[in-house]
């Protein structure tokens, strides 16, 4: 379990998200405290085991949900805008709030090279549809994940495969203290409404949480040409979202954890094409419950087993049903061998099935069995590096073997932090595009390819820490990603796409820049500002599809009164390419937002998102859609 320790006297309490390693949001009166004597917030970087943020090389941002709800953002698509060589198409997908959204992650955007997990569960499989990711980012809120980090760079020795551009690891909030009861609503623009109830505390030895989170919008659906939809909300989307978990200390050193986490969305996906709009229904339901046995076996020895069970029934039209079934089971290990050494060892075997009532692909299904070895060895308190090797055997496709190198340096006089590494991964075609089938969609045939290998994936990056002072923090970090034997659909002739595994690569470097502080005396104001600059090429020097040069993200918030809060935020991305490499819009939006605390029981909040009105467009392939205009959105929290 990770926890966060409080920040020391004189720092900021607020934890800094959009900062590249956000652990050193209160970046520790530098000269005066090592950061490494402060219990810094702990990160997944090493398989789900808790290790202090400024004891891993690995690139990670830390989401902290509940300044992200103070900043007026609630959903999980939004959220990543904030993290350093993190895009999201505003909205929260494509053609709307609700439906797939498009990832790009230090200019890698396919949709299968971020995984996804869930209380230590993957939530996609190299059998499984393309789809799952991207959908599970739109539909996702930020009421009921207590726990959210982004790792960049491939992670394929820690979490397998499909980790090529990074991980998104997540958890359901543990109950704490004295029982809570939170209930939250909004509405605004489009017909949009939200609402939360959360209940939480503790009995005895019995933690628990209980989330129930309810949606409903008609988006603002409007094509570059000044169309509007002539059906009747052509873009209305519904979710019901529900999370549970329960933890029991059986005794000191032992803990049971169970959680189950169930969606319900209903999305009308508008088009438009020869001056006509048309809608289709997408149908989605997801179902996951894990449980798992923790124990401290020793003072140096911590062993879990956790079990769990993913579904995925998605119905994208009249016809076309996939659903994915993921089983896993998972034995961790963690042994300490000394005050400088540790190791950590696992056990994984994954069972996904991928079935489909398209004749577009073939049912399949996929053992997959792997071990995991990760050994961190510190030579002095300063300096702490890793080393990861990975083997998985899958029925399909064999031996697949992945590393990971990782390290970190704390300069204890100067607060500068050096940190570095290089992985290398892989990502399974999926179930579709191996299929010896044929997909018919409005843009062509697509033709699957059964000789189809996996994609192989490099990764490093170094970066530089900076403690400017008590409480301000930089960071700059370079990164080189590469993906080979990458899968793509290009068209030998109009209307007729072939699966292949492209001749060459397709490499993204660039650099992330990121500051971030608080001036406590000047109304308690705190700031995060981050850029990045990406150079993602394929072999024969074109841009590769949905992709982005260029990224920044920035918030300002202060505090007039000790019950108001105010602030406006910044995402903007430039060198943006389609589906097809072909340029899209660049874009800007601006929003602000503000909250007042009337009572210790209810706090009121509004927001005004895209407040200049930009009309940009965000997927060519539906028609030159726009994203959302000039919304404004009020509601209130109360807390019993």
């Amino acid at each position: 379990m990770k926890n966060k320790a409080e920040a020391p006297s004189g720092s900021s309490t607020r934890v800094v998200p959009a900062l590249l390693l956000a652990g050193l949001s209160a970046a520790a009166s530098a000269a005066e405290t090592p950061v490494t004597e402060l219990a810094p917030i702990t990160v997944s970087a090493h398989g789900g085991n808790a290790v202090p943020y400024d004891q891993t090389g690995v690139s990670v941002t830390i989401l902290d949900m509940e300044e992200l709800r103070s900043e007026g953002i609630y959903n999980l698509s939004d959220a990543l805008t904030t993290v350093p060589g993190a895009a999201v198409l505003p909205g929260g997908g494509l053609d709307g709030k609700g439906n797939a959204s498009n990832i790009v992650v230090r200019g890698m955007a396919r949709q299968t090279y971020l995984q996804p997990m869930i209380d230590g569960m993957l939530v996609s499989g190299s059998n499984g549809n393309g789809n799952v990711t991207p959908n599970l980012i739109a539909r996702s809120n930020t009421f009921d994940i207590g726990t959210a980090e982004l790792l960049r760079g491939t992670q394929g020795a820690i979490y397998g495969g499909g980790a090529v551009a990074g991980v998104l690891f997540m958890e359901t909030p543990r109950g704490e203290g004295e029982p809570t009861a939170t209930l939250f609503q909004e509405a605004g623009s489009h017909d949009t409404y939200t609402a939360n109830l959360r209940f939480q505390g503790q009995q005895d030895k019995l933690h628990y949480f209980v989330s129930g989170t309810y949606e409903h919008t008609d988006n603002d659906i409007r094509s570059a040409n000044g169309a509007v939809p002539d059906i009747s909300k052509a873009g209305r989307y519904e979710c019901f979202a529900e999370a549970l978990r329960l933890d029991y200390d059986l005794n000191e050193a032992t803990t049971f954890t169970t959680t189950y986490r169930r969606e319900d969305a209903w999305f009308d996906s508008p088009s438009y094409y020869g001056g006509a709009w048309s809608t289709t229904p997408y149908r989605f339901r997801t179902n996951m419950v894990t449980a798992k046995v923790e124990s401290k076996i020793t003072n140096r020895y911590t062993s879990s087993l956790m079990a769990g069970y993913y579904g995925s029934d998605s119905m994208m039209g009249h016809g076309s049903n996939y659903d994915l079934r993921n089983v896993q089971v998972e034995w961790r290990n963690s042994l300490r061998w000394c005050q400088h050494q540790t190791t950590n060892f696992s056990f994984r075997w994954t069972r996904s099935q991928y079935d489909s009532s398209s004749w577009a692909a073939s049912n399949t299904r996929e053992n997959l069995y792997g071990v995991g070895i990760d050994h961190i060895i510190s030579p002095v308190k300063e300096w702490v590096s890793s080393l990861a090797v990975r083997l998985d055997y899958s029925s399909i496709y064999h031996a697949l073997p992945t590393a990971r190198a990782a390290s970190s340096y704390f300069f204890d006089s100067t607060g500068t932090r050096l940190f570095g590494s290089f992985g290398h991964g892989y990502r399974g075609p999926s179930s579709f595009e191996r299929s010896k089938r044929v997909f018919h969609s409005a843009w062509g045939d697509f033709h699957g390819n059964p000789n189809l290998v996996c994609e192989t994936s490099w990764s490093a990056d170094f970066g530089v820490e900076q403690a400017i002072s008590d409480n301000h923090t930089a960071s700059i970090t370079y990164f080189w990603q590469q993906v080979k034997d990458a899968i793509d659909a290009p068209s030998e002739d109009w209307f007729n796409y072939y699966y292949i595994n492209k001749d060459g690569h397709w490499t993204s470097q660039g650099v992330e820049l990121a500051l971030s502080g608080s001036f406590g005396d000047a109304w308690n104001t705190g700031y995060k500002l981050a850029y990045t600059y990406t150079q993602p090429k394929q072999q024969d020097d074109q841009s590769i599809p949905n992709s982005c040069r260029q990224v920044w993200s920035a918030d300002i918030h202060t505090h007039p009164t000790e019950k108001l809060t105010t602030g406006m935020g910044l995402a903007a991305a430039t060198g943006r390419r389609d589906w097809d490499a072909s340029r899209l819009d660049s874009y800007y939006t601006l929003r602000c937002y503000a909250s007042y605390e009337v009572n210790e029981t209810l706090t009121l909040h509004a927001r005004v998102e895209n407040l200049t009105n930009q009309k940009f467009v965000t997927d060519s392939s539906s028609g030159n859609l726009l994203a959302p205009g000039t919304s404004v959105y009020g509601g209130a929290t109360v807390s019993f």
